[in-house]
């Protein structure tokens, strides 16, 4: 009695595809590298390891050969550390390197194929010279020599280890297609550190930043800004928490209505739903292919033609209708009992006020514009706010809040590319700056000034300071240059004066 067909034996000879990321099958299906099953495995190892920022160990799938070119690449292009934890970065650059190993295994072939008929011509030589002489010492007529499947068996491996054994090169397509991108994002990183993430890695965005007239500028005050870490100090030392960490959350237990979803459901007929037999149709699923597809398997020459069948949906299956549970969401209305929370402490957000009247320019520009990088890249790290007031002459207030969006870099590099000049007036930006503390998102900020001091106090500029300090707002004041007391004393507390220009003697 033959035994009856297990339609379940297929779905589970190729359940390891659901380990394949779907965005991945077609290119692994049609991938002449190794089997299906050790192309999933593989693909997994390689992904796993770009998402943790590494290659995968040596010995991965595919073969050193066929992966060597890929691997070589990777290094020079330092994507690596890119990669980690970025998974739309991962799936881009591993979709590239499934078509480095294509092109190599194309490679491997030929040189395999042209090496082999190179030793099955020298083996023929040697067979005939052979045969020659033996025919003359044996006074016979000569036979003819003919290469046996085990003589044909070792040459293939004698070409395969020589083609395997030989030097190869860094993949040029995968280096061309990521070196000018990981060039972009490394120079963005060296400037703005963990702010090179809000890039995004944007393509468009990062070649607009190192065009920019103002991103050599940027390099360069990156550069003080290491040279300076007293200004790294000043800018941590902002803003005040929300609440007390020393302070014990209040809670609290209210009865809140609420209309809570809960789940109905319905019985209906749904295709491709295995319950009942209704046909045959074409369909790329495999859990529904019928056996006269998977005969073609595992013939040598049929497999071609069935991937070409799967790629185009073209496979015969069966067509399976059955009853599908629809769930649905209805609205009801209950009341629940909500604990309600004191939120947690956070740090304010800044307002950076830079001096740009004609007294700063030189060095204490340059020390200036550090300081406000640095207040930019810290707001970041620590997801604060931070608004931008740049101010000299009378009626001459720029203002911004700081962000890396396209518009909000795009004014940021102009500012910091500009040369500064004019006059000196504190009383209309001191004005702006306590109008934006009365507003709500605003009024937990502190105040940082960045000025050389030299500049007259006007008679109501400490009072209108007062009234915001009293409100819970702290004036720092960044004085470049050991001037003694200066106008900036009278608005700020504490003042952090800078005359370290030991430090910055190459500026």
């Amino acid at each position: 009695m033959k035994e009856a067909f297990d339609a379940g034996a297929l779905e589970r000879g190729y359940a390891f595809l659901d380990d394949c990321p779907e965005q991945f099958l077609p290119d692994l299906i049609t991938l002449p590298v190794g089997t299906l099953a050790e192309r999933v495995r593989g693909l997994r190892a390689w992904r796993d390891a770009l998402l943790d920022g590494r290659l995968p160990p040596d010995g991965t799938w595919p073969l050193p050969g066929i992966a060597a070119p890929a691997r070589l690449a990777a290094e020079p292009l330092d994507i690596l550390r890119f990669c980690k934890g970025q998974p739309e970065l991962v799936d881009a650059f591993l979709r590239d390197v499934l078509a480095s190993f294509t092109r190599q295994a194309s490679v491997v072939r030929a040189e395999v194929v042209a090496r082999l008929r190179e030793l099955e011509q020298l083996e023929r030589q040697r067979m005939e010279e052979e045969e020659a002489q033996a025919a003359k010492r044996e006074r016979r007529a000569r036979k003819a020599t003919q290469l046996d499947e085990v003589t044909l068996a070792r040459l293939r491996q004698q070409a395969e280890r020589e083609v395997a054994q030989r030097p190869v090169k860094a993949d040029a397509d995968l280096l061309a297609g990521w070196e000018e991108r990981t060039r972009i994002w490394a120079a963005i990183s060296d400037v703005f550190g963990d702010l090179g993430e809000l890039m995004g890695r944007g393509w468009d965005l990062s070649i607009g930043v190192l065009r920019h007239m103002g991103w050599t500028d940027l390099v360069r005050l990156r550069e003080l800004v290491e040279q300076l870490p007293q200004l790294t100090e000043v800018v941590r030392s902002l803003g005040r928490l929300h609440a007390s960490d020393a302070e014990e959350t209040i809670a609290e237990t209210v009865f809140v209505p609420m209309r809570r979803l809960e789940e109905e459901r319905r019985e209906v007929w749904t295709r491709h739903v295995p319950a009942e037999t209704r046909g045959i149709e074409r369909s790329g699923e495999l859990a529904r292919m019928l056996p006269v597809e998977a005969v073609n398997l595992g013939h040598p020459k049929l497999r071609y033609l069935w991937h070409a069948r799967r790629a185009e949906r073209a496979l015969l299956t069966y067509r399976v209708e059955g009853l599908e549970v629809e769930r649905t969401l209805v609205e009801r209305d209950s009341e629940e009992a909500v604990e309600q929370r004191s939120p947690r402490p956070r740090r304010g957000p800044i307002i950076a006020v830079m001096d740009t009247s004609g007294s700063m320019h030189g060095l204490p520009e340059q020390v200036g514009k550090a300081l406000v990088l640095e207040v930019l890249r810290t707001a970041h790290a620590e997801k604060r706010r931070c608004f931008l007031y740049a101010y000299s002459g009378p009626g001459q207030v720029l203002e911004f809040e700081l962000s890396l969006t396209e518009g909000g870099l795009g004014r940021l590099l102009a500012f910091l590319g500009q040369s500064f000049g004019g006059g000196s007036d504190v009383s209309e930006v001191t004005t702006r700056v306590v109008q934006r503390l009365g507003e709500k998102d605003w009024n937990r900020a502190d105040v940082l000034f960045v000025s050389d001091g030299e500049w007259p106090v006007p008679v109501s500029l400490p009072h209108l300071v007062e009234q915001a300090r009293e409100a819970g707002t702290r004036f720092h004041g960044v004085q470049i240059g050991n001037r003694g007391r200066t106008g900036l004393h009278a608005i700020c507390d504490p003042v952090h004066v800078f005359h370290d220009w030991a430090a910055v003697g190459g500026w």
